[in-house]
């Protein structure tokens, strides 16, 4: 029994490290630009500058991904935001709603962003 207790600890323990290590560098940005089209263009627009047709509404306005100030976030602060949302804003968490390779890939395709 006690070698059984070791093996589905050891198999959980390993499985939450391989989820924790698909980072950005093994997500895929064409997937999550489907999932960003799905779920976040309404708010951020189609070119991520915050300009969707809800989020012009928004008080504070939907973020402008291609900002410097958006640009100076690290990828664990934007983590962080999409997988539990930003208090005072519309934007809300995506952790339980999309699974961890999703939420790599919607984060890949936010940095492409970056490099323009």
């Amino acid at each position: 029994m006690r070698d059984v207790l070791y093996a589905v600890l050891c198999a959980s323990v390993l499985g939450m490290f391989l989820g924790a290590i698909h980072s950005v560098d093994a997500a895929d940005p064409a997937k999550g630009k489907v999932l960003y089209e799905m779920h976040c263009m309404v708010c951020h627009g189609s070119q991520g500058k915050g300009d969707g047709p809800t989020g012009r509404m928004l008080k504070p306005p939907a973020s402008d991904f291609t900002s410097a100030a958006s640009k100076k976030k690290s990828e664990a602060e934007l983590t962080q935001i999409i997988e539990n949302g930003k208090p005072g804003t519309a934007m809300g968490p995506w952790k339980g709603q999309l699974s961890p390779a999703d939420l790599s890939d919607l984060l890949g395709y936010v940095m492409t962003w970056r490099k323009s």
